[in-house]
């Protein structure tokens, strides 16, 4: 029986159409290279076995393959990664020209293997950002199993997914310093020459131990004969060039040691690290990178069941714990983002054979006034009419996005949402209305003849709806047409009959945020990109920036648009992740950056809405000495760094020394988790300042352990009933 054919469509979402259409005139420089390879998510209406996705389709035009796949136990799930090669002789020489192909490949190779399906299955493939030719291996084929271990026992495998990963650093070497204790290392932008993987290279333990002999530890000499480092491409970033990256902090918090003083039992903890793009890390609005952390996680996944296999009792249930120090402001924020449902699929299968955990920060936003929402209470008391102010600062040299989402149910007819631009900024119309409700739809904003902004509607993912705005950079080349930068005006009409929905409870009992939901993706230069981004943010009067005593405000004010609470990163509002705070060492008070989930009201009273904080870690010493010191990319330096990306490593490190002390458990939900770490010491209230969760602590510490959690006891004691938060 002939199988029905899929239908299969490109999302064209707000991002995509904005990089390779509207606003591509102020594309990234390393999307001018026309030979190099798109990348995109695959999400089928139904899940598919892993297996049965195949490594290359072929067409006329051009060609799609699949990186590895974590194929466990019949693993089914609705995403996969891939990226296209267009032909030579169709290939459009600019980024459009190239989405184009891309469109048409996919719809002519129908992804036919997924037409086994059920009949007429729907296919949407979301497009990223590319991968440079250079770094692609077309004929790749897959790496040999590692040899089995003589006397195999219980082990713990930590990965990480980050930028700038130093392999060759000496903390990462076993107990005796005989060698690398990083199994597996997937670089991604590293120049291919061969190696078994898709794009980039893999290094694993014995090609690590063979470079750092080679090069008597030159570890310069070991990234510069890798790729990644002394390149002389201005357009290519190499984090490994530079002293410190925040993948060597991050990777040291997890799994470092001093060498010469390592613990014995650390050898029983193997590394899986993948270094990330760094095109795709400098980009921090958060598109663009959804290929290659998806690529990661199932690399990761697959070469744990490989050292499961090969070091591990037979039948033993081996811990994954997997940290992911990343994150963005937008996204729907109710775990029904691409990358979350594709992270839930994956840690829920592997969870039923064995303890997996994915920890990722709560985010870094939570005083920069990012978010704000619209209730029923703004619209009363504005005549149904509301504004809200969005600073675009000048001297911003990368674009600007804004996202507007709908409560569940509602959709952009009961809304009529208008952005109104600067009065200085000579605009060709007074306002800016966003298009109807239609599936995906997108019209300019335009400055003459130069489009300097984007308006978009899109049926997210079939569920809710949101508009989103995208805006030139405000410090543009002398060809370029800027967007205005001051006060752009968002003016929200409320049309609906009804009221606007509030503080819901869903159908499986977890609380929703309602009301209409406004984030600014984040927009900053990470890791020394030297992107001239700088941050936009909204202006509401009512939002008191100080409190009462003078320190700035950490809570929401009365009235305001603009909330601090409801800032949790968009990547860590999935059910099965670990979300993770951060505190300052010396007060034991959240650091004032951050990132917290929703409050919303509920029969009078303030009750928390949607993902929130689990669990909390040092992320600053003291106010005078602030971060955490880590290493930097060369062994014998150390840098301190700030953020609640520094905190998440540190949970991640505990649960895999509590697993190596104690290897088995069913470990299944989250609840799992934090039972596994034995904490017991809540921080009070979590609607006021403290909003962290459960306490990790870090060893060493300002005092002893002991000395540390009674003061964290007594903390929480003294704080019992206050922080009240009214919204």
């Amino acid at each position: 029986m002939t199988p029905a054919a899929a239908h299969v469509e490109c999302a064209d979402g707000p991002y995509e159409a904005w990089v390779y259409g509207t606003g591509k005139g102020y594309k990234h420089p390393g999307l001018d290279r026309a030979s190099d390879a798109l990348t995109c998510v695959f999400e089928a209406s139904e899940p598919v076995e892993m297996c049965d996705i195949p490594g290359r389709w072929s067409t006329d035009k051009g060609e799609v393959l699949t990186p590895v796949l974590w194929t466990a136990r019949g693993f089914k799930s609705r995403f996969a990664p891939a990226l296209f090669f267009e032909d030579d002789a169709a290939r459009g020489g600019t980024p459009a020209g190239r989405l184009q192909g891309f469109n048409a490949c996919v719809g002519q190779t129908a992804i036919s293997t997924l037409t086994s399906l059920s009949p007429g299955p729907r296919i949407v493939s979301h497009v990223n950002y590319p991968v440079r030719e250079k770094t692609v291996f077309c004929d790749w084929a897959d790496s040999a199993e590692p040899d089995p271990a003589i006397d195999p026992e219980s082990i713990v495998i930590v990965a990480i997914i980050d930028d700038g990963i130093p392999f060759a650093h000496r903390n990462f070497t076993d107990a005796a310093g005989r060698g690398t204790r990083i199994d597996y290392c997937w670089s991604q932008s590293a120049t291919q020459a061969g190696h078994p993987m898709l794009f980039g290279r893999e290094y694993d333990k014995a090609a690590i131990d063979a470079l750092y002999q080679q090069y008597k530890g030159d570890e310069g000499a070991i990234y510069h004969a890798a790729g990644l480092a002394g390149g002389g491409d201005p357009n290519v970033r190499n984090p490994l060039d530079q002293a410190f990256s925040h993948g060597a902090h991050v990777l040291d918090s997890l799994a470092g040691q001093t060498p010469g003083n390592g613990e014995a039992k650390q050898d029983r903890v193997h590394i899986v690290a993948v270094d990330l793009p760094a095109m795709a890390s400098a980009e921090t609005s958060g598109f663009g990178k959804d290929m290659f952390v998806l690529s990661a996680m199932h690399y990761i996944f697959d070469r744990a069941e490989r050292l499961a296999a090969a070091y591990a009792k037979p039948g033993a249930r081996v811990p994954l714990i997997v940290n992911l120090s990343y994150g963005h402001s937008s996204g729907p924020h109710d775990g029904n983002g691409v990358i979350e449902a594709a992270f839930d699929e994956m840690i829920a299968a592997r969870r039923a054979h064995h303890p997996t955990a994915v920890v990722l920060p709560s985010g870094n936003m939570f005083m920069q006034s990012i978010h704000a929402v619209m209730t029923e209470q703004h619209f009363a008391e504005a005549d149904g009419a509301v504004t809200l102010d969005w600073f675009l600062p000048p001297d911003d040299r990368t674009s600007s996005f804004l996202e507007i989402w709908f409560p569940d149910g509602l959709t952009p007819d009961d809304l009529k949402v208008e952005l109104v631009p600067p009065a200085h900024g000579l605009m060709d119309a007074g306002h800016y209305g966003f298009p109807s409700a239609d599936k995906v739809a997108h019209s300019p904003i335009t400055k003459g003849d130069q489009s300097v902004g984007q308006l978009s509607t899109q049926h997210y993912r079939d569920g809710r709806w949101r508009h989103v705005v995208a805006l030139a950079p405000t410090d543009v080349l002398v060809d370029q047409v800027p967007a205005p930068a001051g006060r752009w005006m968002v003016r929200v009409t409320k049309t609906m009959a009804g009221p606007l929905p509030g503080y819901t409870e869903g159908p499986d009992g977890q609380s929703l945020a309602g009301g209409l939901q406004f984030w600014i993706q984040r927009d900053e230069d990470f890791g020394g990109a030297r992107s001239g981004a700088r941050q936009s943010y909204f202006i509401d009067p009512k939002n008191a920036l100080y409190a009462d005593d003078g320190r700035l405000a950490e809570t929401d004010s009365p009235g305001a648009l603009v909330r601090r609470f409801g800032t949790m990163s968009g990547m860590a509002t999935g059910t099965h992740v670990l979300r993770i705070g951060g505190y300052d060492e010396t007060t034991l008070r959240a650091a004032r950056y951050s990132c917290a989930g929703s409050l919303r009201s509920k029969d009078g009273d303030t009750v928390p809405a949607g993902a929130q904080v689990q669990l909390s870690a040092a992320s600053e010493r003291s106010f005078t000495q602030p971060g955490i010191v880590g290493a930097g990319t060369r062994s014998g330096t150390y840098i301190a760094q700030s953020g609640t990306s520094s905190a998440a490593p540190q949970v991640a490190r505990a649960l895999a020394n509590a697993f190596l002390d104690t290897p088995d458990g069913e470990m299944k939900t989250v609840a799992d988790y934090l039972e596994k770490l034995d904490l017991k010491t809540g921080t009070g209230d979590p609607k006021g300042p403290d909003r962290l969760g459960l306490f990790v602590l870090r060893a060493p510490g300002v005092s002893g352990a002991d000395d540390e959690q009674a003061r964290i006891e007594r903390l929480v004691q003294a704080r019992s009933a206050s922080h009240q938060v009214e919204v």
